[in-house]
């Protein structure tokens, strides 16, 4: 019964009028009126100012509205759970990519698996590491390729598989100042963050590794922050900024008029596959093993 008159009143509301929405529930217009009458009733409050033109929502009614609308989204995300299940039952792989790793090796595997299991679904979404580790607990994927995160919380049960050492450079375009002066210093220049990490996304870490995600958003005096390697690529080249990006790319970089800083003062990092689970089904220890190959 409460399930009809959230559907009524959400109608209406959409609408503005009964009567349009009467005519899209396929109901009369004065059974309408008198379940939105009888829900009023319920609350205690008017929902609708009624107008010659039809219905506006009073300011109860808008808090009534955005409470059945979050009714409705969050049966939308479960029905779509529900559906993503059955799929991934069925044998899709949801992965999670970073995008530098798709370029320098991903897009071969997927092109290898996708050969021998032409019928095998795949969804693939790119993003930064904290972001995918998120989702892979969250179980919104399966595999996650990318760089080892330090500090995970001890309560986020993880599997890391590790495939090789990086290391990172640091990337300017051609002519920058910085490839003609060494004693110039990195800090008086902008920095580029690719696909950078949100807040959102550090309740995955420990303490300490949330103490250290809080000191790094400090360090550079101006920060440009991308969701996209090509859209980062052109930044470089319009300004003086400065991207640490991985090396494995450099020669790729070179053929967009970009190049790496002769310093020593880069990091290195392993590389590898996270998943959630220590047991994967047949298709992803497949897939897994392609990548370690």
């Amino acid at each position: 019964m409460m399930e009809k008159q959230y559907r009524y009143f959400y109608e209406v509301a959409r609408q503005g009028s009964i009567k349009a929405a009467a005519d899209k529930l396929f109901i009369s217009q004065p059974t309408l009126t008198t379940a939105i009458k009888k829900l009023e009733d319920v609350l205690g409050t008017l929902l609708f100012h009624r107008k010659s033109k039809g219905v506006e929502l009073t300011s109860a009614g808008w808090v009534y509205y955005r409470y059945v609308q979050d009714i409705y989204e969050k049966h939308g995300q479960m029905m779509h759970q529900l559906s993503d299940m059955k799929a991934r039952s069925q044998g899709k792989i949801k992965i999670g990519i970073g995008e530098a790793w798709w370029e320098c090796f991903a897009a071969d595997v997927i092109k290898q698996f996708i050969e021998t299991h032409p019928n095998n679904s795949l969804y693939i979404e790119f993003g930064n590491g904290l972001s995918m580790l998120s989702h892979l607990l969250n179980g919104d994927i399966d595999l996650f390729i990318g760089h080892e995160i330090e500090n995970i919380d001890s309560r986020n049960r993880v599997r890391f598989i590790p495939l090789f050492t990086e290391r990172e450079s640091l990337y300017v375009r051609e002519g920058h100042p910085l490839l003609n002066d060494e004693a110039l210093s990195l800090h008086d220049y902008p920095q580029i963050k690719v696909t950078p990490d949100h807040t959102r996304d550090g309740k995955v870490l420990n303490d300490k590794g949330a103490e250290t995600f809080a000191l790094k958003a400090q360090q550079a005096k101006v920060i440009y922050e991308l969701d996209s390697l090509k859209a980062s690529i052109d930044m470089l080249k319009m300004s003086d900024a400065i991207m640490p990006y991985t090396d494995k790319i450099k020669s790729k970089m070179a053929l967009q008029r970009v190049v790496a800083l002769p310093t020593e003062q880069c990091k290195t990092g392993v590389v590898g596959i996270y998943s959630n689970t220590e047991v994967l089904s047949e298709n992803m220890e497949y897939l897994v093993s392609l990548f370690k190959r």
